[in-house]
This record gives C-alpha cells, structure tokens and sequence, in this order.
C-alpha cells in the first residue's frame, strides 16, 4: 500500500510541475514539490536554466562551461542544497538531474534559442520521520539570481504552498 501511496503523491507534485512547464516560466522563480510519505522525502526541483547561469543557451567554452559544470556538480548533491532536520536521519539517494541545455552536445537541427529548464529529483530516506519538521533549502546561497522558490508539499496533514525568499528558506512540514 505504501508503494501506491507514494506514486499517487509524487504523480501529484508531477501536476503542477507539468502545468509550470507548459507555461511561460519565470526567470528568478524555482518550483520545488516536496511529497513525505513515511520514511520517504521526495523532493523535486524545476527551474529555467537562467536563474542558475544567466542564460538559457549552451555554454560556451572556457568560464562558462566550468560554471554549467559547478551547477550540474551541485545539483548532483543533494546535502549541498537542501537540509532536512538532523533529527531526522535522513539520507538521500542517488539524484537525477535533466540538464537543459548546460550539458552535452546539441541535438541535429537543434537551435541554441528559446527556454531551457534544468529539473533535479532526489528521495531521502530518514531514520526518524516523526523528526522531520522542516527542511532548510539553500539554494539561494548558490544562485544570486534566484528570487524566489514556489513549494508545494504533499503529506503530513496534507497539501500545502509556500513561498520561501532570501530571507525565508525553510519549508515546514505539517503533520
């Protein structure tokens, strides 16, 4: 029954990402879908490709190259962006990271213009759940250009949305 659970919330937090991707997105503006089930902290992040780099086409070589590299790199380790509470336990497993446009060659006929999303996912699994009351988000220590992150939670006492700032990073977990 768990297994059920889980996929319905994470095809739940799908929705507004979805919805968010068919939109104009907004540079500046991160969508993070948080979804706790039980030992399990699923966590999704969508973002244009802008508010991690400044652009939104394929780096160039030399200093822009490294710095799609150091993005990708923090992407890629979950610890360094987001902080469940210690009490908690929790560990995170293996991310996945769709690029955009920061890394790979570009497809046959493929033109370096328009937007470019980066999206990363990772599940946490926490030794004590019951301590898991927040998790600190510090994405906006990395990127200068990120003004705002739109979170949605699923679990706990039920769906909630918050909005964190520069000044407000911290996602609470209802239960």
């Amino acid at each position: 029954m768990r297994t059920v659970s889980t996929l319905a919330a994470i095809v739940a937090l799908s929705l507004p990402l979805a919805a968010h991707a068919g939109k104009a997105h907004v540079h500046g503006v991160m969508a993070l879908n948080i979804a706790l089930d039980g030992a399990v902290l699923s966590v999704q992040l969508d973002t244009p490709q802008d508010s991690l780099v400044g652009h939104e086409r394929r780096p160039k070589p030399g200093n822009e190259t490294t710095a799609a590299a150091a993005v990708l790199s923090l992407l890629r380790d979950a610890p360094r962006w987001l902080k469940p509470d210690t009490a908690a336990g929790c560990t995170a497993g293996t991310v996945t990271v769709v690029p955009g446009k920061l890394e790979g060659a570009p497809k046959p006929g493929e033109k370096d213009t328009g937007h470019a999303d980066v999206e990363a996912s990772v599940e946490w699994r926490c030794q004590t759940p019951a301590a898991l009351k927040g998790v600190d988000v510090l994405l906006f220590d990395a990127f200068s250009r990120v003004e705002r992150i739109d979170v949605q939670v699923a679990g706990g006492s039920g769906p909630a949305k918050q909005t964190l700032r520069k000044t407000s990073r911290r996602v609470v977990l209802a239960r």
